[in-house]
């Protein structure tokens, strides 16, 4: 995607840097648009009076079994206008996962968060929440509800399970003994006001725009800012003292662990009984599949009045490999891949070549990352020489001059993508054109030099040595089917590129929660991730992006990050350069007007230019995804990545299978 298309994102500050209270603008219905039933009615002048919903559902209610679906519906449900056409009943969407708890190419679909960005990622729009305002010093901003939403089991959706979230789960030491940073703007904790019961109140202590982008992103989805207060409480210990006795009984050696994991409905979550708000619910899992099914409270409807979603279950089977899931997927076995199956240009002309066969459509979406695979090399390592060579700028800018970005891009990527040094996306207000290109030249002479100058000799064999004497040899672990894409292939170029610098290269493929453990151990080498999150609606969210140094997708540098987080009471003090770097991204994200943010901004993240955290590839590639022929009200192009979470911009609950 060109530079120029993605301008538009930053249309976003405006909104980020106004000191104006902020509801949802009024405009013309558009394709994948979300709107509250009251603001679609008087946008089209139409009235939607009957509401339909599912064969399987209107069974259920002849049964006695469910209410009628008016009665399951919100006062004020949200609207979802078609990507194409009004759809159809029924169906299963089939997609495969690599491990038992790894994600799928679906679990964002059944993610539910506040509010919502459109499928630009331009502004905000309604989802759980009907609307938002921030106060003309951005200190307060009050979130309503929607009057009559349910749980998935029945049970109202109100601010009490906002409070419950934050009160019960937030603001408790053994659940939440690290307080998330988001909520800490300032150094102080958020506070949380329920005004009534379809209205909460959020006070900061200092004005706080990144409040924006939170809202409309993954950390409003269920436990992350809401979740079932009924349901839960009875493993908490403050509203049963018998808890433990409980947790005990489902063989949980303390309270918190049980309700962990009875809260839990990612892709990891096994109590089909937990309630959820959003279009589908566990139904069953085995160590071979995961199924969902639709949830019968859902609180969206099409413009024709039916219930959402389209499409009757989920089925997530479970495949040894990738290269498994790819056979599934070009022989149709499967009706959707993209992220945790497929997605990768190196394999566009096998997805081509059995188009007909599988019967699939390969659609080109573009990568909203600035680079698709970074590295950042440890700089809390346990071994203490490896430390030391790790925290010296010079190995990160040598390891970064010795790749070949060229080279990963042709081979990779197929050319499509940008070589381009891990930093923010260059569509944000703020960027500087020698971010995006420092130390991105392929000059392994100078990678040699620079090595040397760090004492670090090569022995008989070639490879260079510590100061003790050994080999200095590095392990490089990679997660696949996370959605980063060609990250196999890169690694096995970049081994080449450092060792022919005279760097011991290992790879190590590993399961996602095993990369996750050893990362938030602090007990890696290199952390191996995209670092997503840099449009402009993202960036801004502080600890959000790969660069808060121990977010476990490259964690380079675990204690430091603790350091920052808990105002030096737990982990270790940094360097002085990187003190500098966390101090100023405290301050950006403080910013009041908008030449404060722009400033601030350039100068947290010259620190990353200057000394390389994370060292990028190539990035804004094309990324193949594959769509069953059948399944309609799949957008033909969308920004494509994490920072609009994934699947969900498109909107799959009003996917459908036309016959």
């Amino acid at each position: 995607m060109s530079y120029k298309s993605f301008l538009t994102v930053t249309l976003i500050v405006l909104l980020l840097l106004s000191n104006v209270s902020l509801v949802f603008s009024q405009e013309k219905p558009v394709p994948g648009g979300l709107y509250n039933l009251s603001d679609y009615e008087k946008l089209t002048g139409k009235k939607i009076t009957k509401f339909n919903e599912a064969p399987m559902l209107q069974e259920l209610v002849k049964q006695g079994k469910l209410p009628p679906v008016e009665k399951r519906l919100p006062e004020d449900p949200l609207v979802i206008e078609p990507i194409e056409e009004v759809g159809r009943y029924g169906g299963e969407l089939k997609s495969a996962a690599l491990g038992p708890a790894a994600f799928s190419d679906i679990e964002h679909a059944r993610e539910f968060y506040f509010f919502r960005p459109d499928m630009q990622g331009r502004k905000i729009l309604p989802n759980i929440g009907k609307k938002y305002e921030i106060s003309r010093d951005g200190k307060t901003v009050t979130v309503y509800l929607r009057k009559g939403m349910r749980w998935s089991d029945g049970t109202p959706f109100t601010a009490d399970d906002v409070m419950f979230w934050w009160e019960d789960i937030i603001l408790n030491n053994e659940l939440t003994p690290v307080k998330p940073t988001r909520w800490m703007p300032g150094g102080k904790l958020a506070k949380f006001e329920k005004v009534d019961d379809y209205t909460i109140r959020i006070k900061f202590s200092v004005p706080f725009k990144p409040i924006i982008g939170i809202l409309g992103y993954f950390t409003t989805g269920q436990n992350q800012f809401y979740a079932p207060k009924h349901y839960l409480k009875k493993w908490h210990i403050k509203y049963n003292p018998d808890a433990n006795k409980l947790a005990k009984e489902e063989g949980f050696d303390a309270w918190f662990k049980a309700i962990q994991f009875h809260a839990d409905v990612g892709s990891a979550g096994q109590d089909p009984n937990t309630p959820v708000l959003g279009p589908w619910v566990l139904e069953r899992r085995t160590t071979e599949r995961r199924t969902y099914i639709r949830n019968p409270y859902f609180c969206a409807i099409d413009p024709a009045g039916n219930q959402l979603p389209y499409i009757d279950r989920l089925v997530v089977d479970i495949v040894g490999n990738r290269e498994v899931g790819i056979m599934k997927l070009i022989s149709g076995e499967l009706t959707h891949g993209g992220l945790a199956i497929g997605g990768d240009m190196e394999d566009y002309t096998l997805y081509k070549e059995n188009e007909k066969k599988g019967d699939y459509r390969v659609l080109l979406w573009p990568s909203s990352n600035p680079t698709e695979v970074a590295f950042g090399f440890n700089r809390n390592h346990p071994d203490p020489i490896l430390r030391s060579i790790f925290q010296d700028p010079r190995f990160s800018i040598a390891m970064s001059l010795a790749i070949n970005r060229n080279e990963i891009n042709k081979f990779v990527y197929l050319g499509t993508g940008v070589p381009m040094q891990a930093t923010v996306h260059p569509s944000c207000s703020f960027y500087k054109e020698e971010w995006g290109k420092a130390y991105i030249e392929y000059n392994p002479d100078m990678a040699n030099k620079l090595l040397d100058e760090m004492g670090l000799k090569r022995g008989p064999d070639g490879y260079r040595l510590r100061s003790d004497g050994k080999t200095l040899a590095i392990t490089i672990p990679y997660v696949e089917g996370a959605g980063i894409r060609g990250v196999k292939t890169v690694c096995e170029l970049v081994k080449n590129y450092w060792e022919k610098v005279g760097i011991k290269v290992a790879l190590n493929p590993e399961e996602r929660s095993l990369y996750v453990t050893r990362g938030n151990a602090g007990l890696h080498d290199v952390g191996v991730w995209s670092p997503n999150r840099m449009l402009e609606l993202r960036c801004f969210i502080p600890g959000m992006t790969t660069w808060r140094p121990n977010y476990y997708p490259i964690g380079w540098a675990v204690k430091w990050g603790l350091w920052w987080e808990t105002r030096g009471k737990s982990g270790e003090e940094p360097d002085a350069e990187t003190k500098a770097f966390f101090k100023a991204l405290d301050s950006w994200y403080l910013s009041v007007t908008d030449k404060e943010y722009k400033k601030r901004a350039q100068i947290a993240w010259d620190f990353q230019a200057r000394n390389l955290y994370l060292i990028g590839t190539v990035g804004m590639v094309q990324c193949p995804v594959i769509i069953n022929n059948k399944l309609r009200n799949v957008p033909e192009k969308v920004l494509w990545g994490d920072d609009l979470s994934w699947w969900d911009v498109t909107k799959p609950e009003q996917w459908f299978f036309k016959r």
